[in-house]
């Protein structure tokens, strides 16, 4: 009961930049959760009547070149980019810890081996790798989450290993050991909570990144398939229709890109911040 009571007091301590992040994240999940009573259409619903119109009462965005709703197609867009970047960078968090957690607390050649493993992924570009991993396994919303989860893992081993090496020498470690606590005790009761603190401040940036590699993928054909909402498939279909001054059908989706991706950027910013002047 005192945790809950303490925690408007905790919240209220968030350095600025932080509170404004979680601010722009709790309405975009605001209006991802309530998506189908913000607006009247569906995502994917038609309305013969107004094809590429700009915002105007009934379509306060306007709507795309098929008819469709802009603001239903961004509103219902929020879920997918929200639900496949958060559950991406879940896997990403999960099996690079993991796998950082084994080659930090082994050492040696299980060590050595699997950083030079690790070096491969990484050499090279990123969106390159997310290319070729989606191209291959197809475009599937769970292959999506695979895919990013997958590309973004390394550094979360790479951090995790660096901090299990400097937690290795400390003395409670040494006493764990000392007392015969297992392998398994070990890693998940004495390290991993102690090494868990710079995984907090890295996984908000880190889904503003995911949420910016769907919207990449889908721009280029290999993200979420037509017709779905997604905001960077969004993007794509509507930028050819700037050319012609139809501004709407593209620029409202990267709008709500920026601001998401911005909402993310802020958080983490903000605690790496803190967490420096701690």
């Amino acid at each position: 009961m005192s945790a809950i009571l303490a925690l408007p007091r905790r919240i209220v301590r968030l350095p600025s930049m932080v509170l404004v992040g979680l601010t722009i994240l709790t309405l975009v999940a605001f209006a991802a959760v309530f998506a189908p009573w913000l607006t009247g259409w569906g995502p994917e619903e038609m309305d013969m009547m107004y094809f590429l119109e700009g915002p105007m009462p009934g379509h306060w965005l306007g709507t795309d070149a098929n008819g469709m709703d802009v603001l239903s197609r961004i509103l219902h867009g929020a879920r997918i980019d929200l639900g496949v970047a958060i559950a991406a960078v879940a896997i990403a968090v999960t099996l690079g810890t993991l796998v950082g957690l084994i080659f930090g607390y082994a050492g040696g050649w299980v060590d050595h081996v699997g950083m030079r493993v690790l070096d491969m992924f990484q050499a090279f570009p990123v969106f390159i790798l997310a290319l070729a991993v989606a191209a291959i396994l197809g475009n599937s919303m769970i292959n999506l989450i695979l895919t990013i989860g997958f590309i973004n893992a390394p550094p979360y081993a790479r951090l995790i290993r660096a901090e299990v090496l400097s937690l290795r020498n400390r003395t409670f470690v040494e006493a764990a050991e000392a007392a015969g606590n297992s392998h398994i005790s070990m890693l998940f009761r004495h390290l991993l909570p102690n090494a868990l603190t710079p995984i907090l401040v890295i996984a908000p940036l880190n889904c503003g990144w995911a949420i910016l590699m769907l919207a990449s993928l889908s721009f280029v054909g290999l993200g979420v398939p037509v017709p779905g909402a997604e905001w960077g498939a969004m993007i794509s279909a509507g930028a050819a229709d700037i050319v012609g001054g139809r501004w709407w059908t593209a620029t409202f989706p990267g709008i709500a890109l920026f601001i998401t991706v911005l909402g993310f950027n802020l958080v983490g910013e903000g605690l790496q911040e803190q967490g420096v002047k701690r």
